[in-house]
């Protein structure tokens, strides 16, 4: 273990390719395998070759700057620290590292400023798992970065690794390239990535990472960057923890719908990396919810990814998570001969049954808030007669339409408080069952509501028909007629009965 740690520092190896003998430099053509070994997947490796020259015996001779560095632009920053004014060439830069000690300033400046003038892409590895293998060719003193696949050219990650290869070499990676995972605590869908809630309600989040291996670094960036779209409301009530202790060295910064949380002093954790980190907070369902298809809330760290620069950081892929609402639509209406007809003024409340109780829906506009009130017959009677309301009661329009809108999914029940003009008052509440599945990814896969370009909130419409009421005779018209038919029956029958009671008299 402490043979490795000495590969994998370039402190103690920019001493040792002075002091240690090898065989002379073969040359550009001399082809050699590095194998790095680790647990970690999904990364890059490349190689830059830092140094070529001759070894002879115990010196090094001929030392000029490897392809992988500007050498240029590297000697004219080494030559701003003193121990390095004098250099004019690599080789006279090797004379300087050569009598340094391993833990100097100058020799630590010189690794620092090194990582800064990398040249190229460098020659990459291919494999998508430890061990990963690079292909060289050309004798030398190699450093190696860990590129993050993950994320752009410009968030690779330079590691420790400076090594001698005049053949074949093995180490041990232990870089590590941070992650951030979100998820919707006690969400719908299992992965925790897409939920549906009522407008107004509290969505709780949960944000997991690992404290990172800091070796080499003086100080490390670890920032988070959340961005809510318009219908969610930061709470401001972040909290993290530590390996499950409570850690507040943190900052908390808000721009609109963007907020960041710093961790300040981060080096400090540097002997607790491998810990977990759980940063928890919530956001509001807000009134914005009832116009769009979906909320989305976004996350990203970005880190130190270079201990030799300390304003060089990488960033993680954006997560993201969904949030969803729905509206219930009535379509009030009547059959006709030629078609429905839309019927205007039925009055509804919407209600759930949660462990044999009604619960009423409310949407309280003081708030911007769906609430539901637990209430026996009595008790909606009470809030429908309440000024204002304390239970919604929609009344449908000339289209026969009405809403309640901002509701998760779930069954409910329509019960019309009030018919039509002309219409019977149903005599059995509308059921109505919201149903929602998710993607892997926490976006909706399928529901009963329907959203469209023209209306992006997803709405469940729900036909409901109305009879008319029988229309009975009247008795001052039909009744009187049938009156006066049935006493000329009557009138007629005498008459009859008359005359023919006179022709038996005669004949008898």
């Amino acid at each position: 273990m402490k043979g490795t740690k000495r590969i994998a520092s370039l402190l103690l190896i920019l001493a040792m390719v002075f002091s240690m003998a090898a065989t002379a430099f073969a040359g550009a053509d001399t082809a050699h395998t590095i194998t790095i070994t680790g647990d970690k997947e999904n990364h890059v490796y490349a190689a830059y070759q830092v140094f070529k020259g001759d070894i002879s015996g115990e010196k090094l001779t001929n030392i000029q700057w490897g392809s992988g560095v500007n050498g240029d632009e590297l000697l004219a920053e080494l030559k701003t620290v003193s121990a390095y004014a004098a250099c004019t060439s690599a080789e006279d830069v090797a004379g300087v590292v050569k009598d340094l000690g391993d833990n100097s300033e100058a020799l630590d400046a010189f690794a620092k400023i090194a990582g800064k003038h990398l040249q190229g892409d460098g020659v990459r590895s291919t494999e998508t798992a430890s061990p990963y293998k690079i292909n060289v060719t050309g004798d030398g003193y190699y450093l190696i970065k860990d590129t993050n696949v993950a994320t752009s050219g410009s968030n690779d990650a330079a590691t420790k690794f400076i090594l001698k290869v005049v053949g074949d070499v093995q180490v041990q990676s232990k870089s590590e390239i941070p992650t951030i995972n979100k998820i919707i605590v006690e969400a719908d869908e299992q992965q925790g990535l897409g939920t549906a809630q009522d407008v107004g309600s509290n969505v709780p989040f949960k944000l997991t990472s690992k404290v990172p291996a800091m070796d080499g670094y003086e100080s490390y960036q670890f920032v988070i960057t959340d961005t809510l779209s318009a219908g969610l409301t930061f709470n401001d009530d972040v909290a993290v923890t530590i390996g499950g202790a409570e850690y507040n060295s943190f900052t908390v910064n808000k721009s609109g719908q963007t907020f960041t949380i710093t961790f300040n002093n981060f080096i400090s954790q540097k002997a607790n990396a491998g810990k977990e980190i759980v940063i928890t907070y919530s956001a509001k369902l807000n009134e914005g919810a009832l116009s769009t298809k979906e909320e989305t809330n976004t996350v990203y760290l970005e880190y130190s990814n270079n201990p030799y620069d300390t304003t060089s950081t990488g960033k993680t892929p954006d997560h993201i998570v969904y949030v969803y609402d729905f509206d219930i639509k009535i379509d009030k209406y009547a059959a006709g001969e030629s078609g429905n007809v839309n019927l205007a003024g039925a009055k509804f409340v919407l209600y759930k049954e949660v462990n044999g109780n009604k619960m009423y829906y409310y949407y309280n506009e003081n708030t911007k808030a769906v609430e539901w009130k637990t209430l026996d017959e009595d008790g909606l009677k009470a809030a429908l007669a309440a000024d204002p309301k304390t239970v919604t009661e929609v009344t449908t329009d000339a289209n026969g339409a009405a809403s309640f809108r901002g509701v998760d999914a779930g069954a409910y029940k329509l019960h019309e408080t009030a018919a039509p003009e002309g219409y019977n008052l149903l005599k059995k509440d509308v059921a109505v069952n919201i149903t929602a599945t998710y993607n892997a990814d926490g976006t909706l896969a399928a529901s009963s509501a329907v959203s469209t370009t023209e209306v992006p909130q997803y709405t469940q419409t729900v036909g409901i028909e109305n009879k008319s009421g029988w229309q009975l005779p009247s008795t001052g018209d039909i009744g009187t007629t049938i009156f006066y038919i049935a006493g000329a029956i009557l009138v007629v029958g005498a008459g009859i009965l008359l005359v023919t009671r006179k022709r038996l008299n005669k004949e008898s």
